[in-house]
């Protein structure tokens, strides 16, 4: 651009921490800045003041909206100019530099600070800019190794750094240490009704029924839930890179055995009855299956009324399993609360005497560190061969494993706690879930083909075969 004619530029300013007073900083950079665009002849439009306040660059990963909304002004020709403080308040990485020659070439972009002028237009000026960039770059990735050292210090002291991305942490008060026991309550209520076999999303759907909300005020859902259900925060425990490292600063809200058999039974849970939105509808989608093939029956609508029922999901089938829901439902729902009322069926289903889990406890720990350990000594010693570390790794992992297993058969309650004895009234008062979950602990059923046509239901073509009897000692 002819260097007499006035240019329309951008102000870019940064700094990494805006805390009590620091806010001024950018304040200065902007006055200094608007000095050097008015000796320059160059016009700063009020809407052409980029700030971004408590933006580090040490994270690639780190989102600037105030650089973002400059970038979109020069690509809409808005500005032909960019005046900044200093060089690396504007460039920290190479692609922050590629980027803006990027639109150089086709825009036209001067950059201007206290410390001179350049030219993107001009190659000797992007030789000049691409070896401060690469100085930046070297000094950004030692600035995130020292704080990556810094943080993995501090979580063996148990102790981990507020204010990031997360925010609150569900359970704890923004200072991270203490207990808000309104969170607590709520984080102890999953995990009973986890261990007692109901699914993580109809437990996410009753907490948003009743207005409770995720720390930033949005509802539950599955994966926020089990993320949450999984943090080892929740146990007064420090994790690291995916591994915990230790006891926590912090009090814990459930206790290590609890959590750890939270934690087993949601990595080991299949969704085994869970077809798609059947699951969520109808009490027997996936539980009762077909007496031909054994596959599991699922929900075949009709618009006759009466007809939608029960019919194998495998279309392949030879004979065509279907049975009306409102035959099978009843039948099913009276079995069930009848077996509920046995009291050979409670005494037979009645866990073995409590165990004290403690040592299990111990024994998970001390492997959880000796992995670590393992890991530690593989980075600083280049001879321990990778053959004897992941075979030491995967038996110790095996081990991990099997403890976890240990602690669940040991803690897990019954899905069918506080059931016994219950009425058909009480019976209805019950979600859905946790009616499938008692008809499946109960329950093992099979729906045959029936022999004639028309309207009935046979009892004789379902087979209601015992499952309680695989829970005795």
């Amino acid at each position: 651009m002819p260097a007499d004619r006035p240019l329309r530029a951008a102000i870019y300013c940064r700094i990494s921490l805006a805390r009590f007073d620091d806010t001024l900083k950018v304040d200065d950079q902007e006055r200094v800045c608007r000095e050097l665009a008015a000796a320059r002849g160059w016009t700063v439009a009020a809407h052409h003041v980029f700030k971004d306040n408590s933006k580090s660059a040490w994270r690639r990963d780190r989102k600037r909206p105030g650089w973002d909304a400059m970038l979109a002004a020069v690509k809409g020709g808005e500005v032909g100019a960019i005046v900044v403080y200093h060089g690396d308040r504007l460039v920290r990485q190479m692609s922050d530099l590629e980027a803006l020659i990027d639109l150089a070439d086709t825009k036209g972009i001067r950059l201007a600070s206290p410390t001179g002028e350049r030219d993107l237009d001009n190659a000797d000026d992007r030789y000049i800019l691409r070896i401060e960039a690469a100085g930046n770059t070297r000094e950004v990735d030692a600035t995130s190794r020292r704080l990556k050292r810094h943080y993995d210090r501090l979580a063996e002291k148990g102790i981990v750094r507020l204010g990031g991305r997360g925010g609150r942490a569900f359970g704890f008060e923004p200072d991270g240490l203490t207990v808000r026991e309104t969170d607590a309550e709520v984080v102890r209520e999953v995990a009973r009704r986890i261990l007692s076999g109901e699914p993580v999303g109809a437990i996410a759907r009753a907490l948003n029924d009743r207005g409770v909300t995720t720390t930033t005020g949005g509802p539950w859902d599955h994966g926020a839930l089990k993320k949450l259900m999984l943090r080892p925060r929740l146990a007064g425990l420090v994790a690291r890179h995916g591994r915990i490292v230790g006891s926590a600063a912090w009090p814990a809200i459930l206790d290590r055995s609890t959590w750890e058999t939270v934690c087993a039974t949601l990595e080991r849970k299949a969704a085994a009855f869970d077809y798609t939105t059947n699951a969520r509808r109808y009490l027997l989608t996936g539980i009762a299956r077909c007496g031909t093939c054994t596959e599991p029956l699922v929900v075949r609508h009709n618009t006759r009324p009466g007809l939608t029922g029960y019919g194998c999901i495998n279309r392949d089938c030879e004979r065509k399993v279907h049975r009306a829901i409102h035959h099978l439902d009843p039948y099913v729902t009276g079995a069930v609360i009848a077996l509920l009322n046995d009291p050979k069926v409670r005494e037979a289903m009645q866990p073995a005497a409590a165990v004290d889990t403690a040592p299990l406890v111990a024994q998970l720990e001390a492997q959880q560190a000796s992995r670590q350990r393992w890991l530690l000594a593989a980075a600083e010693n280049p001879e321990l061969g990778p053959d004897v570390l992941a075979v030491t790794v995967r038996r110790i992992d095996q081990l991990i494993a099997e403890l976890r297993e240990q602690i669940t058969a040991a803690q897990r309650p019954t899905v069918l706690d506080g059931l016994w004895g219950i009425d058909k009234a009480g019976w209805g008062e019950l979600g859905l879930a946790r009616q499938r979950g008692a008809v499946a602990a109960l329950l093992r059923i099979t729906v045959f083909a029936s022999g004639r046509r028309g309207p009935g239901f046979d009892p004789k073509t379902v087979r209601l075969d015992p499952a309680w009897l695989d829970a005795q000692p």
